[in-house]
Formats: structure tokens, C-alpha cells, sequence
């Protein structure tokens, strides 16, 4: 290749780079200058690691980490409570503890604060032992401990992104078009398609539920001990069909209380658990196919629950229950007793 064709690519590279770098930076889908104006699904899809990073590195005050629930939970509704606090999302789907403590463990030392997702499935030790969840934990490790940050604005995946939100702008499409879908969705949910979702969800080769044994008790109170009085943990609701199958099989109930009650009383952070029968977890028409992910709708409720002015009023009076070190014992045992009475 003669001197000049060189000379000519190395031209258009530098001249491209900047207006990459520059074009994702305006353009921001994923509202790292701004969560206003953006499309809701941008601000709470799935970060990939280099995106986490960003978000991680930019230094947030309030930092979500949990699963895929996380993408019917928009930071914006949160950031209304808060006023002049930037909130963003860093949930992964599927995630596995190890990750999610490594993300509060991040987000800690970087004198940032959490709102986490204390699933059950999360704490399913052997969930660890998945290949496919050991190279992606590899991954975002990885991208965490990488010391290049600039670098991540002039990435493909983001410029793919930026050109999708320009396209969909251009398109006239709503920006809480992903929220209206999910919460118009009609589904119809059933205890045996429940059962048969769990009991198959590990087919990918990642068994949520399969031989469920939960983590370390020390890893557990090593994550409550990380939080401040400032941080938030959330046992975020799903249809009760799962809680009765959860009673029903491989004592799951009682393992998931059990690191309940570890983190409640190690924690200096507020736990709010949403584990409850009542005419939201009753109601299909409150959550995805099979139950398993609660629509945008019922995101709104939950924070209204925990940051409202007046939390007798704002969402239903039996929706929600802040745990102490005082009530988790008989609350559980509460949940417990009526879950038996619905079988």
C-alpha cells in the first residue's frame, strides 16, 4: 500500500474519531449528561460493561443495582424524589451476587450510594458455577478495573445507540413508548405455568432455581456491612403464584428468608421488602408473563411507597413494609403463615 493511501486512512481515522466521540456525547441515550428528554428504555436497559463503567466512573449520588427488573424502574421517577441527585441505572439481567456485591462495593468506594435489588434467585450459590456467568462477571470486572474512561464515548455499541435514538426521534417516537407497551401488555398467568417457568428457566444453562443453596451467611453480612444509613435495599414483589412455589419447593422460602433476616440485622441501610399478598401481588394484570417482572406502573408505586411525604396514602396502606431488626422476624413468619393459606 503506497505512503499516500496511508497517509489518507490515518486522515479520515482522526478526523472521524473526534466527531464519533463528539456525536455520542450530545446525542447521550443513555443520560449520562442528563436523564431529561431521553428514551426511558436507553435509561434503564441493561448496561453493557464498557456503558457500566461510564456511568460508575461519572459518579452518580444513587446507583440502582438488581436484575432485569431494573428496566421497568426509569431514574428519572427517582431523581423527582430526590431533587438535585443524579440517579443511574446499573442493573444486569440475570445478575449474579457476586457481581451485584461488586457493584455496591464500586459504588461505595466511590462515595456513592445504592438502592439494591435483594432478589432470591441472585443468591443461588450455584448459579456461580455457570461458565457462561463467570466469563460475562469476568467482563465487567474487567471494564471496572480498566483505567481508560474517554476511550468508552468513541465505542461502536454507542454510537449504535446514539444513531437509534436520533432515528426513533426522527420517527416520532414517544420516549416512554417501552413503558406504555409493557404496562398495556395483556398476560394471563397461572400457578402451573409458574412452576413450569421456573423449573425451565435454566435451560440456557443459567438455573436460577436448580439446586438452590444460598450464598456464603459471610458474604451476605459482608454486603449489609458495605451500606450506609443511606442506602436502600429492595425485595421488589412478584406475582404470589411465585411466592407459594417458593414455599413448595426446595425450601427456598425458608433460605431466602434466612438471608433476609442475615442482612437486616447487619445493615445500618433501609430495607424495604414488597414480599407480600395483597391486591398488588394477587393482581396479573401487575406483572409480565409468568409473573416474574413487575410492569413500570408498579415501579411508580414502589417509590412512591418508599420516598412519599405521606406513605399511608400515596400507595395502598398494605403495600410495603419497612423491616428493622424489631419486626423482620414476625413479618416474615406473618408472610409465611398466609402464603400456607393460599395453597
Amino acid at each position: 500500500m503506497s505512503s499516500k493511501r496511508w497517509i489518507k486512512i490515518w486522515f479520515i481515522i482522526i478526523i472521524t474519531i473526534p466527531i464519533v466521540g463528539i456525536f455520542n456525547y450530545f446525542i447521550d441515550p443513555y443520560g449520562l449528561n442528563s436523564s431529561q428528554n431521553k428514551f426511558y428504555l436507553s435509561l434503564t436497559n441493561v448496561s453493557k460493561p464498557n456503558i457500566l463503567k461510564l456511568k460508575i466512573n461519572l459518579k452518580a449520588d444513587y446507583y440502582l443495582i438488581g436484575s432485569s427488573r431494573l428496566m421497568r424502574v426509569n431514574p428519572t421517577v427517582i431523581e423527582n424524589y430526590l431533587l438535585d441527585k443524579k440517579v443511574f441505572n446499573i442493573g444486569i439481567s440475570a445478575a449474579t451476587f457476586d457481581e451485584n456485591l461488586m457493584l455496591a462495593k464500586q459504588v461505595i468506594s466511590n462515595n456513592s450510594n445504592f438502592i439494591f435489588g435483594f432478589d432470591a434467585f441472585t443468591l443461588n450459590k450455584n448459579r456461580l458455577n455457570n461458565i457462561d456467568l463467570l466469563n460475562r462477571q469476568k467482563k465487567y470486572k474487567e471494564a471496572l478495573t480498566s483505567k481508560t474512561i474517554i476511550s468508552e464515548y468513541f465505542s461502536l455499541d454507542f454510537l449504535i445507540t446514539s444513531i437509534e435514538d436520533l432515528h426513533k426521534r426522527i420517527s416520532g417516537e414517544k420516549l416512554d413508548q417501552f413503558f406504555t407497551s409493557e404496562n398495556n401488555k395483556e398476560v394471563r398467568t397461572s400457578i402451573d405455568g409458574v412452576e413450569k417457568f421456573l423449573k425451565n428457566i435454566g435451560k440456557d444453562g443459567v438455573a436460577n432455581f436448580n439446586n438452590f443453596e444460598i450464598v456464603a451467611e459471610s458474604d451476605i453480612i459482608q454486603l449489609a456491612k458495605t451500606a450506609s444509613e443511606d442506602d436502600i435495599f429492595i425485595i421488589y414483589p412478584k406475582h404470589y403464584y411465585h411466592y407459594v412455589v417458593n414455599q413448595k419447593y426446595q425450601n427456598i422460602e425458608d433460605k431466602y428468608f434466612r438471608a433476609i433476616k442475615l442482612l437486616v440485622n447487619n445493615t445500618n441501610a433501609k430495607v424495604w421488602s414488597f414480599y407480600q399478598i395483597n391486591e398488588i401481588t394477587r393482581n396479573e394484570k401487575n406483572f409480565d408473563e409468568n409473573g416474574w417482572h413487575f410492569k413500570p406502573k408498579i415501579a411508580n408505586m414502589i417509590f412512591n411507597r418508599i420516598y412519599g411525604d405521606d406513605k399511608t396514602t400515596i400507595s395502598p396502606k398494605n403495600f410495603g413494609i419497612l423491616l428493622t431488626k424489631d419486626n423482620v422476624q414476625k413479618n416474615l413468619s406473618r408472610i409465611s403463615n398466609k402464603v400456607k393459606s393460599y395453597q
